[in-house]
C-alpha cells in the first residue's frame, strides 16, 4: 500500500508545474510553497524616492489637470493653516502638487512655452501682452507660483505618461520625431519638477503610504 506522502507527491509536482505555466502565460509570478501575499507588503521602487522626501506628520497630494493656480492656492492654505491654527513647525507639513493633462504646462520653462506655442495650445493669454502666452505665467514672480511654493517646501510631480502623449501630439503636428520632442520637453522641466511614471500610479502609491489626496 502506498503511503499518503507517496500518493500526494506527484500531485504536488503537477500543481507546481501548472502554477509555473500559468505564471508564464499571465506574467504573474507564482508564490513559492508556504508564501502568502500580505496587504501591507512593502514594494518600494526608485520611482518612490519623491515619497521618501516627505518626512512630515501631515502630508497631502493635490492633483490637478487644469492650468490655473487652484492647486497652488490649496497647497498654500494647507501649509499656512497648519502653521497658524495647529502650531505645526517647519517640516511637519508636506504638500505635493501632481500635474498632468493641460496642467503639465505648469512645469515647463519659458523657452519650451515659446518654442512649442503652449499658450496657444491650451488657450492661455498672457495678462501683460493680452496675447497667447509665450511664457509660463505661473513659473515665478508671485505668491502662487511654482518657485514660491517650492521655496515653502511644496513638491511638484509630473506625469510621464501624460508627457509622452503630449509629446506625440506635438511631434505629429510639427512633423518631428517623437523622441526629439519628448526628450526636449523632459529636459525643459522647471528645476525641481519630479517626473513620475504615471500620475494614477503615483497617487496610488502615495495613498498606500498614508498621504492623503485631493482632486483640485
Amino acid at each position: 500500500m502506498k503511503s499518503f506522502t507517496d500518493s500526494t507527491e506527484p500531485r504536488r509536482h503537477f500543481i507546481a508545474r501548472a502554477a509555473a505555466a500559468l505564471a508564464a502565460i499571465t506574467g504573474i509570478p507564482s508564490l513559492a510553497r508556504g508564501e502568502t501575499l500580505s496587504p501591507n507588503v512593502t514594494d518600494d521602487s526608485k520611482h518612490d524616492e519623491w515619497i521618501h522626501q516627505l518626512k512630515g506628520k501631515h502630508r497631502e497630494l493635490f492633483h490637478t489637470i487644469d492650468f490655473n493656480d487652484r492647486a497652488m492656492l490649496m497647497a498654500s492654505n494647507f501649509l499656512s493653516v497648519y502653521e497658524s491654527d495647529f502650531g505645526a513647525k517647519p517640516g511637519e507639513v508636506n504638500a505635493v502638487i501632481g500635474i498632468h493633462g493641460p496642467a503639465l504646462t505648469l512645469g515647463f520653462t519659458d523657452a519650451a512655452w515659446a518654442k512649442y506655442s503652449l499658450g496657444k495650445a491650451i488657450n492661455v493669454t498672457d495678462p501683460t501682452t493680452k496675447e497667447f502666452a509665450t511664457r509660463n505665467i505661473y513659473a515665478r514672480g508671485g505668491e502662487l507660483t511654482v518657485d514660491s511654493l517650492q521655496k515653502r517646501g511644496v513638491l511638484f510631480i509630473m506625469c510621464n505618461h501624460g508627457l509622452g502623449l503630449r509629446s506625440r501630439a506635438i511631434a505629429t503636428e510639427r512633423g518631428e520625431p517623437f523622441e526629439t520632442v519628448y526628450n526636449d520637453l523632459a529636459a525643459s522641466r522647471l528645476p525641481g519638477i519630479v517626473l513620475v511614471p504615471a500620475m494614477v500610479i503615483a497617487i496610488n502609491r502615495a495613498q498606500e503610504k498614508g498621504i492623503t489626496y485631493v482632486r483640485v
